[in-house]
């Protein structure tokens, strides 16, 4: 199974830059390479010059890119679904349940459950096909609640399942002597936990899998990035590096420049001093934002070298 890297982060601190200049040096490396981005802001179009869309999409030679779209993993997610239910329900009751289906779409967690479906049929199914596995994951907590999700989901298809037993029970009881048939329900809910089950201990074995932290060196970025990397390994998931991204280099012309390096510099070494066990990378400001992957040159020199898998495993 392919290795997985994690970038997250507050908004705005550079991860879709970080995620693809790293994504863009596997590849250079020789890795078989997927870069996949669950940001709806949708800004890998802006630096390889086209769109990719919700399959995998060759961008370069050993890079392909997918971007998951909420709101079409939503669609397809509740359609499988249907699919699933429709065998098993018939008549006033399928229409009963299909319309509380329709109205879930915008319920809280729906957008999630679906992202993370995708997420898990990319880890399970197409393991095999590449090396490396880069995420570029949307802003803030969304990285936490979606990797925390094969905990919270299979303890919940693991309630599900309890009360489908008991279901059971009661049937064959009432039966007597009558033999209870296949449950495909049952067989559904085993299903997907034994792949709950194989996306947490893929994503909790530090071997395999990493999240890198990225943050800019300021008050609420740093404070942030300290609270995600206790949120991320309460839940068991391993937190590999943090970049501090955009610090201003130690020479420059100006002294409002001077001033803001001044500024930068507490930061800095609060993120620092709250990895210090973790693999540190500092960025330089740029001059200006990246356009284009060709921009993104010094980035991949930075983080060309990171191995976060391998450290502290």
């Amino acid at each position: 199974m392919a290795k997985s890297l994690f970038f997250g982060g507050k908004g705005g601190v550079g991860k879709t830059s970080c995620a693809t200049a790293y994504a863009l040096s596997c590849a250079a490396a020789g890795w078989r390479t997927l870069l996949v981005s669950t940001d709806p802001a949708h800004n890998l179009a802006d630096l390889f010059g086209r769109a990719p869309g919700p399959t995998p999409t060759r961008m370069q030679a050993g890079l392909d890119v997918v971007e998951l779209d909420p709101d079409h993993e939503t669609q397809r997610y509740l359609e499988q679904v249907k699919a699933t239910l429709r065998p098993l329900v018939s008549g006033e009751r399928s229409a009963t349940v299909f319309r509380q289906l329709d109205l879930a779409r915008h319920a809280p967690g729906t957008e999630e459950a679906a992202l993370f479906d995708a997420l898990v049929g990319l880890l399970l199914d197409t393991g095999d096909k590449y090396d490396r596995l880069i995420f570029d994951t949307a802003p803030g907590g969304h990285t936490v609640r979606l990797l925390a999700l094969p905990e919270i989901m299979g303890a919940w298809v693991e309630g599900l399942m309890q009360r489908r037993r008991k279901v059971r029970s009661d049937y064959k009881a009432w039966l007597g002597d009558g033999e209870v048939v296949d449950d495909p329900i049952q067989e559904t809910l085993m299903r997907r936990r034994g792949r709950l089950a194989a996306a947490r201990e893929h994503l909790t074995c530090p071997a395999h899998s990493a999240v890198i932290l990225v943050a800019n060196p300021e008050r609420l970025p740093a404070l942030e990035t300290a609270r995600t990397r206790e949120l991320l390994e309460s839940h068991g998931l391993h937190v590999g590096a943090v970049v501090i991204n955009k610090c201003l280099p130690a020479e420059v012309d100006s002294q409002w420049l001077a001033n803001w390096r001044e500024e930068q510099r507490p930061w800095i070494e609060h993120l620092e001093a709250s990895f210090p066990d973790r693999e540190r990378i500092r960025i330089d400001h740029q001059p200006h934002a990246p356009a284009s992957c060709d921009d993104l040159t010094p980035l991949q020199e930075a983080l060309g070298g990171l191995a976060p898998w391998h450290a502290h495993a």
